[in-house]
């Protein structure tokens, strides 16, 4: 019988040529290894939850150091050296006068170990004060480089998303506004990373200090609402049926007078719109650093597309001064009124309650946590403010 040609067809049965067994062999390598490397990162995930659950600190060094292994503008180490814990904050010794406006005001007891050594670079490493969707979340400072590290644990890309919206919009609009992006990213395990450029400032510290800079805020932040363009929004489409379902949970709670519901309820009954543009969503001291060359804004993962007096709320409820704060909002947001467009304070009033109107279900979900005491102490708060809006009494 003579020998098969290459051009034969291979019987049925028939050993493959030794190139088809090779690459057969060769794909089923590269899938064992991709299989592979998807073990060991869920592994790694696995383990850094299980060293959060025994020590945050722990995996807040090792999540510094996995980006400066990957993130080219920051700097990195080969040795470890040792961090000390003063509450929240893990410094090296001794650490750059240039971090101490990163450093909370009153530190926390220690919640982790009190000296770690790891090959980090950062020279500050501060934890956020509450992670609600689990994980760790934490800022790092870079004083040679001049540089700031955001991480987030919980892997919300969402977050990070709206983050680098904002460098977008308001970088078009004043960019003095916002901290330059330098580089963002998303670690093997799912942790979000973003670097920005470091800003010559301090937070504001106080709601006195918060009120003495609303009028600039609300300045800049109108520049930023012209300059991204403002649109009407209408408020059945605002106060939908959910919110407005949460809206009576919260009222029969009992924390809001009758009179302010009442109030409240005929407005959403009466319809119309409300103006919307770019927002920031988390006004509050902390997240404004003053500086000499004026004020900018951080920590923007709550911004997006919203009603704009979202933000004068927000403003309004931490202000140490709410009466000059609310005069000024009045005097700095009279903008012409669309056709139907609900009145300025009515937009304002509405916005309080939106932000009231979880207050039933956060009071549920914060059961427990370190964070109900201050959740309560704000909802109530928010009460005074939205009476002070309409001019009722609490």
């Amino acid at each position: 019988m003579p020998e098969p040609t290459s051009r034969d067809p291979v019987r049925r049965g028939a050993r493959p040529r030794p190139r088809v067994a090779g690459r057969v062999r060769g794909a089923a390598v590269r899938l064992r290894g991709a299989g592979g490397r998807a073990r060991r990162a869920w592994r790694s995930a696995r383990a850094r939850r299980a060293a959060w659950r025994a020590d945050p600190h722990v995996v807040a060094l090792d999540l510094v150091r996995q980006v400066e292994r990957v993130a080219p503008a920051l700097p990195r180490r080969n040795l470890s050296r040792t961090f000390v814990a003063d509450g929240r904050a893990l410094l090296p010794a001794p650490a750059p006068e240039l971090v101490s406006s990163l450093l909370p005001a009153a530190p926390a007891p220690a919640t982790g170990a009190e000296r770690l050594a790891a090959p980090v670079a950062a020279d500050a490493v501060v934890l956020a004060k509450f992670a609600l969707l689990g994980g760790v979340k934490l800022r790092a400072a870079y004083a040679s480089g001049r540089l700031t590290l955001a991480v987030d644990g919980s892997g919300d890309l969402a977050r990070q998303g709206r983050i680098r919206a904002s460098h977008q919009v308001v970088g078009a609009c004043d960019p003095a506004l916002i901290p330059p992006l330098v580089a963002h990213g998303v670690l093997p395990g799912g942790a979000c990373w973003l670097v920005e450029g470091w800003v010559d400032g301090a937070p504001l510290a106080t709601g006195v200090s918060l009120a003495a800079a609303a009028a600039e805020l609300l300045e800049r932040l109108r520049g930023v609402h012209v300059g991204h363009g403002v649109e009407q929004l209408r408020l059945v489409d605002w106060w939908d049926a959910p919110r407005q379902e949460q809206w009576q949970e919260t009222v029969e709670t009992g924390i809001v007078p009758p009179l302010v519901a009442d109030v409240v309820e005929g407005l959403l009954a009466a319809g119309g719109t409300v103006a919307t543009s770019w927002c920031h969503g988390d006004l509050v001291a902390s997240t404004v650093l003053r500086t000499p060359a004026g004020l900018v804004l951080v920590d923007w993962e709550r911004a997006g597309v919203a009603p704009v007096m979202l933000d004068a709320a927000r403003l309004h409820l931490f202000s140490g001064d709410p009466g000059r704060t609310l005069g000024e909002i009045h005097a700095g947001w009279a903008w012409p009124l669309a056709p139907g467009e609900l009145g300025h304070a009515q937009q304002l009033a509405l916005a309080h309650a939106f932000q009231l109107s979880a207050y039933a279900l956060r009071r549920a979900g914060l059961e427990g946590h370190p964070r109900s005491a201050v959740y309560q102490r704000q909802a109530g708060r928010s009460v005074q403010r939205l009476a002070q809006v309409l001019d009722l009494p609490v």
